[in-house]
């Protein structure tokens, strides 16, 4: 089974989530399982493909 990507990382505990997880929680964006603000947006796992000319 693939692993499910979730599009934000906290630097602090490691933890993945989404954008429907910060939701749940008033107030300025932090992770949901450690309240830390230092919080990354990760890059799809899938590399985009360019044309060449």
């Amino acid at each position: 089974m693939a692993r499910e990507w979730k599009p934000y990382l906290c630097l602090r505990c490691k933890k993945t989530f989404d954008q429907n997880d910060i939701a749940l929680i008033p107030g300025p964006m932090r992770c949901p399982y450690c309240a830390s603000r230092l919080i990354v947006k990760t890059r799809p796992p899938i590399a985009k493909t360019v044309k060449t000319i």
